[in-house]
């Protein structure tokens, strides 16, 4: 019976040292307030694309605008791999060129877990890649539009090409256009 008894005694305190741990101020916990875009873990960066992913397009419009005013405000690894993860789903998120100086400009030892250091190369060259592709998007359609301004001021002109040569210069345009951008895309 004294046995059940310290051994009872001993659980309640136990279970009181545990559970005082939760306890340690008044009204809640006594913590400091962690800004989670300030955390550069890898596990906090792989919940935040997957809340990004799943979020609306205005609201991630929204996440960018703050982060971005955060870099602004007070440079930091964590609001700027932020937006690496973010910029892959946001052109909110900034200029793709300036947000890959500023990981480039991360210390290693600030990126010193192996699966952090692989999620930023594999998110730098999605990046990288991403920026090539739109580079090559703004080209092909200064390229239409020189044509298709070549074009119009053959018809104000008053040429007298009927609308078959027309159609065809149009055609052999586009078609330079898509073999333009299928060597472009070949050579990546």
């Amino acid at each position: 019976m004294i046995s059940v008894q310290k051994t009872s005694l001993a659980l309640s305190f136990l279970l009181l040292a545990g559970c005082a741990e939760f306890n340690t101020g008044f009204g809640g916990n006594s913590a400091p307030y962690q800004d989670p875009y300030m955390q550069s873990d890898f596990d906090e960066l792989l919940a935040f694309g997957d809340n990004m992913a799943k979020t609306p397009p205005t609201s991630r419009d929204k996440v960018c605008r703050t982060l971005l005013k955060r870099q602004k405000d007070s440079p930091d690894t964590g609001v700027t791999l932020h937006l690496m993860v973010g910029r892959l789903l946001s052109d909110s998120c900034g200029e793709i060129p300036k947000i890959l100086n500023a990981v480039d400009a991360i210390p290693p030892e600030k990126l010193p877990d192996d699966r952090m250091q692989k999620l930023v190369a594999i998110h730098t060259e999605a990046l990288k890649r991403l920026s090539a592709v739109s580079k090559k998007v703004s080209s092909l359609e200064r390229k239409q539009k020189s044509v298709q301004s070549v074009v119009e001021s053959k018809n104000t002109k008053g040429s007298k090409k009927d609308e078959n040569s027309l159609l065809r210069e149009k055609l052999e345009a586009i078609r330079s256009m898509e073999k333009h951008l299928d060597e472009s895309g070949d050579a990546n």
